[in-house]
Parts: C-alpha cells; structure tokens; sequence
C-alpha cells in the first residue's frame, strides 16, 4: 500500500487541536492525494443462534428473517451470508468455538493479525472490548483475542475504552494549559517530549511492581505494559504517516467506570460504538474487535421486549417455542446495534468516501443453533457449527460490491476474513489454520 509521507512538523501542523470531531468534508490536501485508508472491526456474540435466521431468495433480492431484520434498513451497505460454516476443533461446542470464532483455527486471532500488519500505521494496534462474564464449559475468557494461544485481557467499561482511544488523539498530546496554544510544531514536539519522559518513569515502576505478581495477574500487566509501550513509541518520534483528517477531536468522556455486562447493553452498548467509530476516524487505531458475551454466557438479559432468565440455557431450549422468540429477540438486539455502528460510520467522511466504506464490519455467533428443531433429529447440546449468522458491512475500501446475499456453499468463515485480509493489503492465500481455507470468499 501507498502512503503518503509527512514530516513530523507537517503532521503535528496539522492536528488542529480544539476542532470539531469528524465536521465536514476532509478536503486537506491529504484527502485529495492519500489512499483508501482499510479498517476492520470484528463483533461476535455467544450462545449460538436459532436455527431459521438465514435470509431467503436471491443475491440481489433476499429477504431478512426476524433475527437480522433491523439490518434491513442499511441492506445495500451489507453482505449477507447463507450456508457458511464457523470451523472448529473437535469438543465442548462453547469452547472450541470460543478459540475460532477469531481464532479461525490458529494460536493467534485473526484480528491480531491485522494488527500486526498494520501495527506501523496507528498509535494503537488494536482495540480489544469485552462485554459480560463468560462461564461454563465454554471457560472463562477475558475477550475473544489470542496471541500466541492465550486469550489478551479486553477493556470492559466505557470510560476505560475511551481513555484508551482519546489518550492517543493527536498524538498522544496533552491538552495545552495555562492558556498557553498548542499551534506551532515546536510546542506540540515539547509536550510530546515532556509527556515521555513521564511514561519512563511510570514504566519503570510498573515493571518493578510486575515481578510480584503470579503468573495470571503478570499475563494481564503485560497486556497494560504494552499499551505503555505502544504509546511511548508514538510519543517519542514514531509518529504513523496516515491522518484521515485534520479535523478530528475527542467526545465528550463518558460518566460510566463499572464492567458491563449483557443487561448493561442499552446503556452502555453506543457508548462503545461511538468510542470505536472515534478511533477509526481519528485513524487512532484500524483494527477493533468486540465480544458480546464470550463463549458460553449464561447471565439473565431483561430489557426491552427480552425477558431471558438465562441466556446459555434459553438457547437449549426448543426453538420453535418461548425460548426460541427470545433468542430471535436478541439476535435482532444486536443486529440493530450492529446497524448503529454501520449509520455511524456511514455518517462521517473518509477522504473522497464515507468511513464505512472504507471499512469491513463483521457481525459473528460463535456457532448455529443449539438444535434445529425437532423435525431436524438434533439433540438439545448439539451446537453445530454449520448456517452460523455473519455479515460484512462496507466495501473495505472498494474491495467488492455491497447489498448482496452470497451462498457460502458449506466453506469455513475463514475464506471470508481471507478476503478481508487481501482487501486491507495482505499478500496470504490462506488466513488461520491453512486446511480451512480454500480461497477468498467475497468477489
């Protein structure tokens, strides 16, 4: 991919502190001259679905069932997928998928993986948004990543999400104070400077204080460590050649500090959208992934017209009954999120194009239905992984052509994140465990 150089002076010119977030056209000279600029964002809910949510008729033509029915709304900004298989290693359904569902077969995380390619790009690497406490035979995770075969801790309140993107706007600057302005190059450069020499200082205590903790509670300082460190290389001179815009700034900081958990969501759910729509406009970070629920999730969720005394068990229960309606409740709960996320992005400008259309959005379940119905012969803990629900939203810069219904043919939900690794620039043939690919799904 091409990018387009500036100097540091010329980027930090170029910040525009104090500027309205996301006004306008970006019609700088780097919208006129810089490339599409490629993001990913990555959602994937537990429990499985109820077994009749794939769409009917044609590519052009389908039609949503209740479950994606507020999709219906943004139908020519999305793919929608029949007959796609969310692959995994054999055992407890919850918890193969809950290494799959990202993990595609691999150690580490797909969305890792793109943030491993795009690491140099962005002041973050990645996002990371963890929602409810997972439990059961599905085990507990902190959010759905892996390297190296270990799942990474994720942020799991709001105003922890938001400092994690806001911190890095502009930079990693602070705030001028004293009256003084921040609109010289040699200004912003002292603040940077001064702001490092205090993160040396932190990281030195903290690497200190590490060497007492066990092996879990050291597993998730590393995590922390390497935000600091991310944000210490940014400061200290390497600042990313790819700014969308410079009239980018930050929301207003959320009030809300506690975890959230499932029936937090209405809540605390948009505040997490706006967050994440935030640092891919302020290109803060390109990758960003969030987990509604882990693995296996078993917490009660009342709100609206979903009454679910026990989310895991309400998916055994019989679909084509009481528990069935309310997990066709959730899945539509979350499509209609999902359709947030999708106007969000939609509604801002990315250079030449809207910020959704230089993205791929995807919205995941780990696995099919806990039984298809009674006329199906499947038994209550069966999850299978086949018809698993998954959509694409955008283009991912113009990759393919959006508002369509594509028959995956029984192929593994690899082919399709193989597709978005090629579209963000990836020279991969194969993406995760290489026997579960067969090639690029979306054309």
């Amino acid at each position: 991919m091409r990018n387009v150089k500036f100097s540091r002076r010329t980027m930090l010119r170029g910040l525009g502190y104090g500027t309205v977030f996301c006004s306008g056209l970006f019609d700088n000279v780097y919208a006129q001259t810089a490339p599409r600029i490629t993001r990913v964002a990555m959602f994937g809910y537990a429990n499985g679905s109820q077994y009749q949510s794939e769409p009917t008729g044609g590519e052009k033509d389908f039609v949503l069932k209740p479950h994606m029915a507020p999709l219906e709304a943004v139908r020519n900004d999305i793919l929608v997928f029949k007959n796609l298989t969310l692959a995994r290693d054999p055992g407890n359904a919850h918890r193969s998928a809950s290494f799959s569902v990202f993990g595609l077969g691999a150690p580490t995380s797909i969305d890792q993986e793109f943030a491993k390619f795009l690491k140099d790009t962005t002041p973050l690497a990645s996002l990371e948004i963890a929602v409810g406490q997972t439990s059961g035979d599905g085990g507990v995770i902190p959010g759905l990543s892996q390297v190296d075969g270990r799942f990474i801790p994720s942020v799991k309140n709001p105003l922890a999400a938001y400092q994690r993107v806001a911190d890095r706007i502009s930079g990693g600057a602070p705030a001028p104070g004293n009256g003084t302005p921040m609109n010289t190059p040699s200004a912003a450069e002292q603040a940077l400077l001064r702001r490092q020499s205090v993160l040396d200082f932190i990281k030195e205590d903290v690497q200190s204080f590490r060497g007492r903790l066990g092996p879990e509670e050291a597993t998730k300082m590393d995590f922390y460590l390497e935000s600091l460190r991310t944000l210490e290389r940014d400061v200290g001179g390497s600042i990313p050649t790819d700014m969308p815009s410079n009239s980018c700034s930050k929301l207003a900081a959320p009030l809300l500090s506690k975890d959230t958990m499932m029936n937090d969501m209405p809540e605390h759910s948009r505040l997490y959208l706006d967050i994440m729509a935030m640092a891919f406009a302020c290109n803060v970070t390109r990758v960003a992934s969030m987990m509604w629920g882990g693995g296996e999730n078993n917490e009660a969720i009342k709100f609206g017209d979903i009454d679910i005394s026990a989310w895991h068990s309400v998916s055994h229960g019989d679909p084509d009954r009481a528990p069935g309606q309310q997990i066709i409740r959730l899945q539509a709960y979350f499509a209609q999120e999902f359709r947030y996320f999708i106007e969000k992005l939609k509604s801002f400008s990315d250079g030449q194009f809207s910020l959704l259309d230089n993205t791929a959005a995807v919205l995941s379940t780990q696995n099919g239905s806990s039984q298809l119905g009674s006329a199906q012969n499947f038994a209550e803990t069966d999850h299978p992984p086949q018809h698993a629900p998954f959509v694409v939203a955008g283009s991912c810069g113009g990759a393919w052509k959006t508002g369509r219904l594509l028959d995956a043919g029984g192929r593994n939900h690899n082919d399709v994140y193989l597709s978005i690794a090629r579209a963000i620039g990836m020279n991969v043939t194969s993406v995760g465990r290489a026997s579960w690919c067969r090639g690029p799904l979306i054309t």
